[in-house]
């Protein structure tokens, strides 16, 4: 590799070039990897796909499972959606997560793209008019 460097830049600066390399190169590597991955990401990630409110929902909780063994720090809750299949949905809002009793407040989200549906705890405020 020196005397393919000698050849291109000359003897001294080829010197510098190859210790420069010998040195930090493995560091220059891993920052020129990791910014073209960053870059990637940002320019062909996806972000989240738009989605419509379709509906608040009152659904019966089958569990309520505390995050780390505080409602204040959110809860996993199993609930029975209106078609008979259930789901969980997590919350890490302690305020949402302390409203859940028997029945728990569920916004129903439709994307556009994909018209797949998500669930999201809400307050039972949200729900008190449906």
């Amino acid at each position: 590799m020196l005397d393919v460097l000698s050849k291109l830049i000359g003897p001294h600066r080829a010197v510098s070039v190859y210790a420069f390399l010998h040195t930090r190169g493995a560091a220059l590597v891993a920052a020129v990897l990791f910014a073209a991955i960053l870059g990637g990401l940002l320019l062909f990630g996806r972000g989240e796909e738009p989605h419509e409110h379709e509906a608040f929902l009152t659904l019966d909780v089958l569990s309520l499972t505390a995050l780390n063994g505080d409602l204040r720090n959110g809860a996993l809750v199993s609930v029975r959606l209106p078609d008979g299949h259930a789901t969980s949905i997590t919350s890490t809002e302690g305020p949402v997560a302390a409203s859940v009793t028997t029945t728990a407040c569920v916004e129903k989200r439709i994307y556009v793209t994909s018209g797949e549906a998500r669930y999201r705890l809400k307050l039972p405020q949200y729900c008190a008019g449906s």
